[in-house]
């Protein structure tokens, strides 16, 4: 084995001390530089020259920038060594610029080690540096991201949160706290779920563990109960942070207050559905109003009314009630029900919606309702609706009783022209055959007599047939012109009955007249108010049977008299009864048409009535129980009869 010589050695430490890797500084004890290394010319930036190499370290003089190292300081560390201590300083910052160097100020770990002779006499100090500038500078730039980081947190509106890989919360979130008003402890682990909605909370932990379990992102919307109890909307995404080998180092996530987004959102949303369903119900209600429209059938109308209620408003039950034109009872005409809809017990009154049909004149028609809404209870808007759909029924009622109203007036009409027709051919017959026996035996002087009476008598009945078909026209165009003057009503009375007498007594009826005008006295026309008296004791004696009981009673009360023929015929139905005073109107005539009349008669009365400013009225409790008429007239002032 070769022997090591000294030189051989000496060389060895040279070549080690000038390629360590430190930085190598030896120091006399007058604190003189004696040599140091390549390492430490490197990290000075201090090449030739052999000034700087004889500089002092002395304890006035100290190359830290850092002020609280000054007492830990070369010099001090020097001092330290020197007296046999092996020292260091963990980290500072020294000014590189100081030293003679170029460059940045540099942070290095020192490390004082004194060297001994062999009878432990202190020689030199070995001073090693280590440059730890990058790793310093890392570090800060990572404490600064943090402390920026921190702050953020703080300063943003969102909660900001960790977890660790599995899932699971470690680390405090102030913000979290700061929103739920949670401890930490409360907090912590999987607590956080306890501050979700009752309804999110199932959801958002099983997207949650499937999240972790797939290392995907964690995205959805929940809601988090506020300190003050009530439930916000946030929107929350959590990313996994991979490491080096793939694997989750932490989880990091944030929730956004998204609430108000949301509800304007939701709102807008039930504003839309609202509009839908309102422009859907507004079709259906146009569709009604088409169909109902075309119907002209109160029955069909009433019908079809109630099934598009039900379907328009999701009614179970819906009916229409119409009033009856002549005594305004209610009845219900149409009832629609749903398949299932069977009642137990009355429904509430927040279950009914009524509204009634009114039509343009402001008259009541009736009245629709629905009953027991489907789903929920009725609201405004289905109320606007009814009245709506009511509206447009009632037209429809209105317009359906107007075309049967003109289909029964061209009914009547048609009738009345028959009638008419066979009234004039009467008397056209008797007429002919006179005529024509007159041109056979115009000597005969006695059959010329009777055929000139019978003429006569002919002649006559169609002048008052056509008076009468005249007086109608004058009244109706408003052509007719009174003669008036103050009179007496019981004249006007004992008038009328004496031209009546022959027809009264040609049925054997048993005429009676009670009561006066209590002296009163009237204006009218005589021999108008006379004629309204002949027809209605006219129509007194051919609709009671032979042997009837006619009465004519007079009073007075107050400003008015009345008169009243009130007879034991046949009656008036009541469903004639409110329309008897309407042209052409007429009971039905016996088989031989000895009975009835062209049915202008009352049509006229009521005219002529009007005209002297009085009122006439019929009663009669129904077929068989016989009949009144009421006419009234006012009391002329200050005359007397």
């Amino acid at each position: 084995m070769p022997t090591t010589t000294p030189q051989f050695t000496l060389r060895r430490y040279q070549e080690l001390f000038e390629q360590a890797p430190v930085s190598i500084q030896i120091l006399a004890p007058d604190g003189r530089t004696v040599r140091v290394n390549k390492a430490w010319e490197n990290l000075w930036q201090i090449h030739e020259g052999t000034a700087l190499r004889d500089f002092v370290f002395s304890a006035d003089y100290n190359v830290l920038t850092d002020p609280q190292l000054l007492e830990s300081g070369i010099a001090a560390l020097l001092r330290r060594a020197f007296e046999g201590e092996s020292v260091e300083i963990p980290s500072a910052r020294y000014d590189v610029s100081a030293l003679g160097g170029e460059g940045p100020a540099r942070w290095v770990t020192a490390r004082a080690h004194p060297i001994k002779d062999g009878e432990g006499n202190i020689v030199e100090v070995m001073l090693m540096h280590e440059d730890i500038t990058q790793r310093v500078e890392s570090e800060n730039a990572l404490r600064l991201r943090e402390e920026r980081f921190r702050s953020l947190v703080m300063a943003t509106s969102q909660i900001v949160w960790t977890n660790t890989p599995d899932g699971r919360v470690l680390e405090d979130s102030p913000s979290w706290r700061a929103f739920t008003g949670q401890t930490y402890d409360q907090w912590k682990e999987f607590g956080w779920l306890d501050a979700l909605h009752p309804d999110d909370r199932a959801p958002t932990e099983a997207l949650w563990h499937t999240c972790v379990a797939a290392r995907a992102v964690f995205e959805t919307n929940y809601r988090i109960r506020c300190t003050d109890g009530s439930y916000r909307w946030t929107a929350v995404k959590g990313v996994p942070i991979l490491a080096a080998d793939g694997s989750v180092r932490e989880w990091i996530g944030a929730n956004t207050d998204i609430h108000d987004m949301v509800m304007a959102e939701l709102a807008l949303a039930q504003r839309l559905d609202r509009e839908q369903r309102t422009s859907a119900l507004l079709g259906k209600v146009a569709q009604a109003a088409r169909t109902l429209h075309k119907i002209l059938s109160t029955e069909e109308i009433a019908k079809t009314l109630v099934a598009e209620v039900r379907d328009i408003l999701q009614a179970h039950q819906a009916i229409v009630a119409l009033a009856d034109a002549g005594t305004g009872v209610m009845a219900v005409h149409a009832v629609s029900e749903s398949a299932h809809y069977a009642p137990t017990a009355p429904v509430p009154a927040a279950g009914r919606l009524a509204v009634p049909l009114i039509d343009r004149a402001g008259n009541h028609l009736g009245m629709i309702e629905a009953v027991d809404k489907i789903d929920g209870a009725f609201t405004v808007e289905d109320e606007a609706i009814l009245v709506q759909l009511a509206s447009i029924a009632a037209t429809g009622f209105e317009n359906a009783r107007l075309y049967c109203s003109l289909q029964e007036q061209d009914r009547r009409k048609d009738e009345f022209l028959a009638m008419l027709a066979h009234e004039l051919r009467n008397p056209l017959a008797p007429i002919t055959s006179a005529a024509h026996l007159l041109h056979l035996k115009a000597s005969d002087e006695a059959l010329v007599r009777r055929s000139g009476q019978m003429i006569g008598r002919q002649v006559r009945h169609l002048t008052s047939l056509v008076d009468s078909l005249l007086d109608v026209s004058r009244v109706t165009h408003g052509l007719i012109e009174l003669a008036t003057a103050v009179i007496d009503p019981m004249g006007i009375v004992a008038a009328a009955v004496e031209q009546s007498q022959p027809l009264i007594a040609a049925h054997q009826h048993v005429l009676t007249t009670s009561g006066d005008a209590g002296g009163a006295a009237i204006v009218g026309d005589p021999v108008r108010l006379t004629q309204v008296l002949v027809n209605l004791l006219n129509n007194a004696a051919k609709y009671t049977p032979p042997g009837g009981r006619i009465e004519v009673t007079i009073a007075r009360h107050g400003e008015v008299v009345s008169i009243e023929v009130r007879d034991n015929g046949i009656g008036i139905d009541a469903q004639l009864l409110p329309q008897v005073f309407d042209l052409f109107v007429q009971a039905e005539r016996s088989a031989d048409r000895s009975q009835g009349g062209l049915g202008i008669g009352l049509a006229l009365v009521r005219e002529i009535v009007a005209l002297h400013g009085g009122q006439v009225a019929a009663y009669s409790a129904g077929a068989g129980q016989g009949s009144t008429f009421s006419l009234t007239l006012n009391v002329a002032a200050g005359a007397v009869a």
